[in-house]
């Protein structure tokens, strides 16, 4: 057998043990996310050098994903909606948010080791 052959096969074989794999344990990789929203979410992360992402859960709750530590696109996009960052609780991970009428609240954490979820808000 020639190598080309045998490096195909090996290839082929370790694509799909690893699609297995991932399609027997996606929750507990993705968790209560969707995956193909989560893989775009990361795309536009990444390759589109956005600072912000929308994903939506299982329930088709709304999220947002922003690089570990970035959470400036999302106040920047509160702000956008005419809500002032009021205070960031670190301990609690959530920030607080203010507009004339009321306070609103929302909570984030790790995604991966990359990434961070934020509860997201209409």
């Amino acid at each position: 057998m020639s190598k080309r052959f045998v490096l195909t096969i090996a290839a082929g074989a370790s694509i799909i043990v690893s699609g297995a794999l991932l399609l027997l344990n996606w929750e507990k990789v993705f968790g209560d996310y969707r995956p193909i929203q989560t893989a775009k979410a990361v795309d536009k992360l990444e390759v589109g050098s956005q600072d912000l992402a929308k994903t939506t859960d299982r329930d088709d709750a709304l999220h947002y994903m922003v690089k570990k530590g970035h959470l400036d696109g999302y106040i920047k996009l509160m702000n956008e909606k005419g809500y002032v960052l009021k205070e960031k609780d670190i301990d609690h991970n959530r920030l607080v948010f203010n507009n004339v009428q009321e306070n609103q609240q929302s909570y984030y954490k790790r995604f991966a080791r990359k990434y961070t979820m934020i509860e997201g808000k209409e």
